[in-house]
């Protein structure tokens, strides 16, 4: 089989794994280890091919796969263990969710505010500050607070009603122990809602405030130490 073929053979191989039913029951360890492992193979293919002809082209397939997969299976395990924990201190209304690198978490927004209130309810600052401490246990993420609410009101009152509770839930973050710096807020007022808001179920569940984390500088660059050949242990391993 001539490199491009077997090359294409490889990225062929990598879609109908992704589309099968284990596909779907994997971690997202797996499956970051799996997509570096196909990133791998088509950059180690094309620089083998530049270097050694049809041969080189498979062989740097090879190789780039068992790199590729090193490196992304680095950020899905830190991200992994992260989600892990985060679900143990948030409670069964709020939702967890990961998108590749990003994950998101879903706070309810009756649990923290009442209605039509920027003000943290009694017990809110508890959940947050558990909250917290899973974040600081991950620090080579950034942090992202989004505020979003129903489409009850104006919009302008609700961009700004959004904005005022991302801000009051990275005060506390803050006071409890994540670095400031690691964090920035946004209001997205009504405009992304996840539910119809046509009945009280839709509107509370868009009525919400979002903890976005995704890796930050520090852990992109371990990911690609790792996938170009670095021997130095995860720090994934052992978040600090």
């Amino acid at each position: 089989m001539r490199s491009g073929s077997k090359a294409a053979a490889a990225a062929l191989a990598l879609v109908l794994v992704s589309s099968c039913g284990w596909w779907s029951e994997q971690g997202r360890t797996t499956k970051g280890a799996v997509y570096g492992t196909g990133a791998g193979a088509a950059t180690g293919a094309a620089i083998g091919g530049a270097l050694g002809g049809g041969e080189g082209a498979w062989k740097g397939a090879a190789v780039g796969a068992a790199l590729g997969a090193l490196g992304g299976g680095l950020i899905g395990h830190y991200m992994d263990t992260q989600a892990k924990e985060m679900q143990r201190v948030v409670d069964r209304q709020d939702r967890i969710e990961r998108d590749g690198e990003m994950l998101r978490l879903s706070l309810a927004s009756d649990v923290l505010f009442d209605s039509g209130s920027a003000t943290l309810q009694p017990g809110a600052e508890d959940k947050l500050r558990h909250v917290a401490e899973v974040l600081q246990r991950y620090p080579k993420t950034r942090v992202e607070i989004v505020g979003h609410t129903d489409n009850r009101g104006t919009s302008a009152s609700n961009e700004k009603l959004s904005e005022r509770r991302a801000r009051a839930v990275r005060d506390v973050l803050a006071r409890s122990g994540v670095d400031p710096t690691r964090i920035t807020t946004r209001g997205a007022g009504e405009t992304r809602p996840v539910a119809t808001n046509d009945t009280l179920e839709g509107r509370a569940l868009n009525r919400r405030v979002e903890v976005i984390t995704t890796p930050d500088e520090t852990l992109a660059a371990e990911s690609e130490r790792h996938g170009s050949g670095s021997r130095e242990a995860p720090a994934s391993e052992e978040p600090r």
